[in-house]
């Protein structure tokens, strides 16, 4: 009798293994077959914190996959429902449903590697996004102008300027520009974490502004890395003693950005007397915000800069980059300064 009873159940467990198997083999056929009537590429933008429910149905609106349900399944059965990661994807039409899931779980989204290089300006930054298709040069600007963004950020200025860290990015064309300007502005906080350590603790907002104002100025002074502190020390002891900080580099990113010269080869004593308050010839202390970008060599020199009694510096060999330091003006004279421009 007993014997009689654990047949039936023995059936049914068969009837539902074959079932589930059958099931199973449908599903991985499916996942083999490519989406019918489509030819050309399609584009999906999966947002963060998006479902795997509504993944799948984006991809089916968009006839990337064949069904949705078994494309969750799968998913599911891999163990990579939460493996999906945000962004534009580009999928070519022979592509089977299973390399859909790959490109997916690797993130290989249609962003696109985009340099920033030490030192430039946020106007030079624009010019090298829209460039790339990235985002509109006049929307990044506004982004980077926009004072409630920076009072967001914790940026005591009415602009990100200084802050926007040069780096490589990846990025997507037709990025949104304030979240670009989010991701550069992070970049440099944890690049000042990593360069100053503990003594970040110590800088309020304030006096980090006028570190990263400091180190702007060094970014576009210093042509070799050893440089970058002994410049940083001749600018704190001008400081020191109320001497005008006559850097050439403000003077150039007045003529530059704010009058929409080309970049001089040469500083004229005329371009010394451009009246304008970033004009650290005519004008004492620090420019009124930053000047650059500046990299990790010229922050790390603005927070430790070299402990010397220099007050000068030039350029003392071009195709070296090298600078020659004085601590007087009549060393300063002997070392070769030749005056242009008169």
């Amino acid at each position: 009798m007993e014997q009689m009873m654990k047949m039936p159940n023995l059936r049914k467990i068969m009837q539902f293994s074959l079932l589930s198997i059958g099931l199973l083999v449908m599903a991985f056929s499916i996942l083999m077959v490519v989406a019918p009537f489509r030819r050309a590429p399609a584009e999906v933008k999966i947002k963060n914190g998006a479902t795997l429910s509504s993944v799948s149905r984006d991809l089916r609106a968009a006839n990337v996959i064949p069904s949705s349900k078994i494309f969750a399944l799968y998913m599911r059965l891999a163990g990579a429902e939460r493996a999906i990661k945000p962004g534009t994807y580009r999928f070519e039409p022979s592509l089977p449903p299973y390399e859909v899931a790959r490109k997916l779980i690797r993130g290989d989204t249609i962003a696109l590697k985009v340099m920033i290089p030490e030192g430039r300006t946020a106007r030079q930054i624009a010019q090298i996004l829209e460039s790339q298709k990235i985002v509109d040069a006049s929307a990044f600007l506004a982004a980077v102008n926009d004072p409630v963004l920076t009072e967001k950020l914790g940026i005591p200025a009415k602009s990100s300027e200084g802050y926007l860290f040069p780096d490589t990015y990846f990025l997507e064309p037709g990025s949104d520009a304030e979240q670009i300007v989010v991701q550069m502005v992070a970049n440099f906080r944890a690049a000042m974490k990593k360069i100053a350590g503990e003594m970040q603790d110590t800088l309020n907002a304030q006096a980090l502004y006028e570190k990263v104002i400091l180190a702007s100025m060094i970014e576009r002074e210093y042509r070799v890395p050893e440089d970058a502190p002994l410049i940083a020390s001749v600018f704190v002891n001008r400081l020191s003693k109320n001497m005008p900080l006559q850097s050439c580099a403000t003077v150039v990113y007045v003529l530059t950005e704010h009058l929409g010269r080309p970049h001089p080869s040469i500083v004229y004593y005329n371009d010394l007397r451009v009246k304008d308050p970033y004009n650290t010839y005519l004008n004492r202390g620090l420019p009124p915000g930053p000047i650059s970008n500046p990299g990790e060599v010229s922050l790390k020199a603005a927070l430790f800069p070299s402990k010397t009694d220099f007050l000068y510096f030039r350029l003392d060999d071009s195709s070296s980059g090298k600078h020659r330091f004085s601590r007087t003006l009549q060393e300063h004279n002997e070392a070769g300064i030749i005056p242009k421009g008169l």
